[in-house]
C-alpha cells in the first residue's frame, strides 16, 4: 500500500510540474499586441507602419519618400487607436488586431478600409 501511495505521489508531482511549466503567459498587453511593422496588403513593398513599443512610430510610403512619424495610444478595449503627428494633428480611427492582421475600419467602425500584415 506504502508503494502504491509513492507511485500516486510521483505521478501527481510529476503531472503539477508539467502543468506549471507548460504554462506560458498568453495575455499579451495592448502595446505588445500592435508593436512591430506592419505592411499594407495592397502594397507590400510600399506602405508600412511602424509601431515602438514606447509609444512612437512612422508611417513610411517609400516610393514618395514619405516619413511620417508619429505618437500613438492603442485602446484595445475600445477598439481605436489615436495618431499625434508631428505637426500637433490628432487622428483616430477604429483598429482590430487579429494576430498578425491589423484592420483599420473606417469611420462608421464597420468596413474595414484598410488591412495590414505584420511582417
Amino acid at each position: 500500500m506504502r508503494s502504491f501511495k509513492s507511485i500516486l505521489f510521483v505521478i501527481f508531482v510529476a503531472a503539477l510540474t508539467v502543468n506549471l511549466t507548460g504554462c506560458k503567459d498568453d495575455d499579451e498587453t495592448a502595446s505588445e499586441k500592435i508593436v512591430g511593422t506592419w505592411y499594407y496588403e495592397g502594397n507590400r513593398n510600399e506602405d508600412k507602419y511602424v509601431f515602438n513599443a514606447d509609444g512612437t512610430g512612422a508611417w513610411i510610403y517609400e516610393s514618395e519618400g514619405v516619413y511620417e512619424p508619429f505618437t500613438y495610444a492603442y485602446d484595445e478595449k475600445a477598439g481605436t487607436i489615436s495618431f499625434l503627428s508631428s505637426d500637433g494633428e490628432v487622428d483616430s480611427c477604429f483598429v482590430s488586431i487579429d494576430g498578425n492582421t491589423m484592420y483599420l475600419y473606417d469611420s462608421d467602425g464597420i468596413e474595414y478600409a484598410e488591412v495590414y500584415v505584420r511582417g
